[in-house]
C-alpha cells in the first residue's frame, strides 16, 4: 500500500482538516484565551465576537491546506 500526499486527497477531506484546525482555534480561544483573561493582552481581540485574530487564523489556515495542496510531487527515478 502506497502512502498518500496531501495533494492527493478528496477537496471533502481537505475542507474537514481546515475545520479541524479552525475547531482547534476555537477551542483555544475558549479554553484558555478567555478563561485566563489573555485577551487583555491581544490588540483588537474581542470576547465572544469574530475579531481580527480568527480571520488572521482562518486565513492562515486556508494558506497552509492550498500550499500543501499544491505542492508538486517528488519525481523519483
Amino acid at each position: 500500500m502506497r502512502t498518500l500526499e496531501f495533494k492527493q486527497l478528496p477537496l471533502s477531506v481537505k475542507i474537514a482538516v481546515g475545520i479541524a484546525f479552525l475547531e482547534a482555534w476555537v477551542s483555544i480561544e475558549q479554553l484558555v484565551i478567555d478563561r485566563y483573561g489573555l485577551w487583555k493582552y491581544m490588540p483588537y481581540y474581542k470576547v465572544t465576537d469574530p475579531c481580527v485574530w480568527d480571520l488572521a487564523v482562518a486565513v492562515i489556515i486556508s494558506l497552509a491546506i492550498w500550499s500543501a495542496s499544491t505542492r508538486s510531487l517528488p519525481t523519483g527515478g
